[in-house]
């Protein structure tokens, strides 16, 4: 099973985390074939932040996020996490992607895929000791899927699916977490659990950069705001982002 696939950890116990910011990214390009999807994007996101990256269709919102993991690797720029190429930083980051790639059909139960996010973590003997299965634990408790712990994948929902995999990147005990379009097509009691998980995961003093398509929700979820359209055309708080000409020319409508 591709099971971590999904989830993009980096792991370094070295790592100073009295730094204020989590995330810098500097002049980042990134395309195919030759041909850049950003361009010149340049950010910061301040530690404990949750900032939402907002764009049209084909803006480049997760290019962006696999350019700067290095999954694409960038044509110029940089990204840094705790102030360290995010090579160096290790366990500290964990990334859920859009496109799910899990196969759910694997003979594996719940608990199961969530203890692999302790991955990074394993010392010599590659095994989970008592403090990784209260961290797999806690997060399965977290998300509300206790009740689902000993399921078989197979017999997942797409809501259900999208807190597993949630629990997955929290069981890691990341101090960032990339997220893209956590949101999209879930059902209201997992939209609830999701948005209950971040706030606890932000109490922490942790940072989370979040794909986010619905506008509506900003407001209301986010401390800022970056209008991505092929490059950031707009950063700052939610209210001064969709009341920008930025926004307008983006998405066609004003949102004043």
């Amino acid at each position: 099973m591709n099971a971590l696939s999904n989830l993009f950890m980096i792991t370094d116990r070295n790592v100073s985390l009295s730094v204020d910011e989590a995330i810098r990214v500097s002049g980042l390009r990134v395309g195919y074939s030759g041909a850049p999807v950003i361009d010149d994007v340049s950010f910061r996101v301040n530690r404990g932040e949750r900032l939402a990256v907002i764009g049209a269709n084909g803006a480049g919102k997760s290019t962006l996020l696999k350019g700067m993991l290095g999954l694409i690797r960038p044509e110029t720029g940089s990204a840094t996490f705790l102030d360290r190429p995010f090579w160096a930083v290790r366990q500290h980051v964990a990334f859920v992607a859009q496109a799910d790639e899990t196969d759910w059909n694997f003979p594996s139960r719940v608990r199961d895929l969530v203890a692999m996010g302790r991955g990074v973590h394993l010392g010599l003997t590659g095994r989970l000791g008592a403090e990784d299965w209260r961290a797999v634990d806690a997060a399965v408790e977290r998300l509300n899927i206790a009740d689902l712990a000993a399921r078989p994948l197979s017999e997942l929902s797409g809501g259900q699916r999208r807190r597993v995999l949630l629990a997955r990147a929290l069981a890691q005990d990341p101090q960032i977490m990339l997220l893209d379009e956590p949101f999209q097509a879930i059902d209201a009691a997992t939209r609830d659990a999701l948005i209950a998980a971040l706030d606890d995961f932000q109490l922490q003093g942790k940072t989370a950069l979040i794909v986010h398509h619905n506008l509506g929700e900003v407001r209301s979820l986010f401390d800022r705001v970056a209008l991505l359209d092929g490059t950031v055309t707009a950063l700052d708080t939610p209210d001064a982002v969709l009341a920008s000409d930025a926004f307008e020319r983006a998405f066609g409508i004003s949102a004043r």
